[in-house]
């Protein structure tokens, strides 16, 4: 396969504010439930490491953006929305594949109501540009493809 036919896209799960504790809360240790879920979902559609990802969880990049500036010093983290994220470097036809996935893994209806979260969540896709200078951490996305393995 071309690395043409591929590029890199990131899911987004908003969370609403943050928990004052535990796996949701900004300051918790270890991997959020629903980023653990969505990794999960990109290793079920192809196998153990074959679609290369990249997770993280924290506040929403562009609220959080946005409130540190109008706020300075009076910005409250705590009053930010959070989002759990998965960057995958696929195919249209993994693409396709892994966001009816994620809608099962997470138990996601028409609403937003997710069965996993126990809440309404949001979820958002966009596609990442390469060229882009800001962008170029997700090169290694790139590079864990090349890396893997031929099957031949």
């Amino acid at each position: 396969m071309d690395d043409d036919e591929r590029q890199v896209w990131e899911f987004a799960v908003g969370l609403g504010l943050p928990d004052a504790t535990g796996p949701g809360a900004l300051d918790g240790e270890g991997i959020h439930p629903v980023a653990l879920a969505l990794e999960e979902s990109a290793h079920r559609i192809r196998g153990m490491n074959r679609i290369p990802c990249f997770t993280s969880f924290g506040p929403v990049t562009a609220v959080d953006e946005f409130a540190q500036r109008a706020w300075g010093y009076a910005y409250d983290p705590a009053r930010v929305p959070v989002e759990c994220r998965l960057a995958v470097y696929v195919t249209d036809d993994e693409l396709e594949e892994l966001v009816s996935t994620i809608v099962e893994d997470l138990g996601i209806d028409q609403d937003g109501y997710s069965v996993m979260v126990g809440r309404k969540v949001t979820v958002g896709l966009r596609a990442i540009s390469l060229e882009s200078p800001e962008n170029s951490f997700y090169q290694h996305l790139v590079g864990q493809y090349r890396d893997q393995p031929t099957t031949d």
